[in-house]
């Protein structure tokens, strides 16, 4: 009888074979069940434990290690998919890095003004755009809580299309500056990292060996698979927090998708991903300086 190797010494099938279409199947399957599992869990943890943030540790931790143990077996997979046990971090590249830096230069100006020209309205009572994103909620146990949420951060809004001040926010300057460096790493590798290397290198790379992309974006394979886990991305948003706009992260989702395609590295979309959320914080900061 031949010796069973250990599992991550298994040989891989051969993808011909009808038994490597099942396992594909089965894999496209266990990455959306561990995500589920995943932020289930997590929503889980924080209605037995409210107000319990450290708790969000735990959906970091889930993040990191679940690809390794996912793929322990499927070693031919880890350098497609970027994530593996033996990868701790994923490669560095220069061309993802370079891919970053031009999408940030073209999309942060464009994504300022709309946000500018968004809470303008939005602050006028002028909830037109979101007006479909409204009558999904009404059917949702948080009915209200975006008006809410607007309501409140326009009590510090200034009234003009342009801010009035343009200030850093607040947690960047603590410190003597120590602030923004904390924020720099949290963003980086408590945010965009783990969520990159758990939603595009594993869960989207699993998806693509189950539904290969049958269309070019911009010169870029995608398709359902990238639809699907920026569909998850963003549902696993409302789990810290349940309002109906932070749905959008889907869109952010696709372009993390395109990125991580486009530029052949899991850092192009976290280099983004990172650098997006605090242009985020900044925007707010200036959008609602007043008061």
């Amino acid at each position: 009888m031949t010796p069973r190797l250990p599992d991550s010494k298994q040989p891989e099938p051969d993808p011909t074979a009808p038994e490597a279409a099942t396992l594909v199947v089965r894999h496209a399957r266990q990455a959306i069940l561990l995500t589920v599992a995943l932020y289930g869990g997590y929503g889980l943890l924080r209605a037995a434990l409210p107000g319990q943030d450290w708790l969000a540790v735990l959906l970091v931790g889930g993040f990191y290690l679940v690809p390794g143990w996912a793929l322990r077996d499927r070693v031919s997979w880890h350098e497609y998919a970027q994530v593996g046990p033996e990868i701790r971090l994923p490669p560095w590249s220069w061309r993802g890095g370079r891919l970053a830096l031009v999408t940030v230069s073209v999309v942060f100006p464009l994504f300022a003004v709309a946000t500018f020209a968004f809470y303008w309205r939005a602050c006028q009572a002028d909830l037109s755009v979101l007006a479909p994103v409204l009558w999904i909620e009404q059917f949702t146990p948080g009915d209200g809580s975006l008006e809410a949420f607007l309501g409140r951060l326009c009590r510090h809004h200034g009234g003009g299309f342009w801010p009035a001040d343009w200030p850093l926010p607040a947690a960047w300057t603590a410190y003597g500056g120590l602030g923004f460096v904390s924020r720099v790493l949290e963003a980086l590798f408590v945010a965009a990292l783990p969520e990159e290397m758990f939603h595009r290198g594993y869960l989207m790379s699993a998806l693509e060996r189950r539904f290969p992309p049958r269309r070019r974006l911009l010169g870029v394979p995608f398709g359902v698979a990238a639809v699907l886990s920026s569909l998850l991305f963003a549902a696993g948003h409302l789990v810290g927090e349940a309002r109906t706009d932070r749905l959008a992260t889907f869109f952010p989702g696709l372009l993390f998708a395109w990125l991580w395609r486009r530029g052949g590295s899991i850092w192009a979309p976290t280099l983004v991903h990172a650098t997006s959320n605090l242009f985020m914080q900044w925007l707010l900061a200036v959008t609602f300086a007043r008061g």
